[in-house]
């Protein structure tokens, strides 16, 4: 209720702040940069791609895939479905003899997948950059926020 004497306050314009408009473009440019194995799965150690065929050498388009770890040949790690090269991409958490199958209603293929065991050259994109980068991310919006809230308060 509004009494006579009361004063009352607009509220306030909502403004642009600059540390959103920073945070969005460093945001954007992380994405960007990001490899699409990295945005597939962060801990992965590989991308693995296998191509499938039916036996005339025609692509497996949209057959449905099953990939197993080298220690768990009875649960599948990856599910999917090829594209209509027939190919298929999943992540590979460990080294070793990987298998996937490939079911279409036709035919059924299968493979052997060797992963790692070679020398491969590292990424700079690693997981430990990356939870370095959110926690360094996070520390400046919560300093940010102190000091706004410093400022407004001084104003008061």
């Amino acid at each position: 209720m509004i009494t006579p004497g009361t004063v009352c306050r607009r509220p306030a314009s909502p403004r642009r702040r600059p540390g959103t408009f920073l945070l969005g473009i460093v945001a954007a440019l992380y994405l960007f940069a990001a490899s699409p194995a990295g945005a597939f799965d962060l801990f992965a150690q590989h991308e693995v791609t296998a191509q499938f065929a039916t036996p005339d050498g025609k692509p497996m388009g949209n057959a449905e895939v099953r990939a197993f770890a080298p220690d768990e040949p009875n649960k599948p790690a990856a599910t999917g479905r090829t594209d209509t090269d027939g190919k298929f991409t999943f992540a590979a958490d460990r080294d070793g003899f990987w298998s996937a199958e490939a079911r279409s209603p036709d035919y059924v293929a299968r493979v052997m997948i060797r992963v790692g065991g070679e020398q491969q050259s590292q990424n700079w994109f690693s997981p430990l950059f990356v939870v370095g980068f959110l926690v360094v991310m996070l520390a400046l919006a919560i300093w940010y926020r102190l000091l706004r809230a410093r400022a407004l308060g001084r104003r008061s």
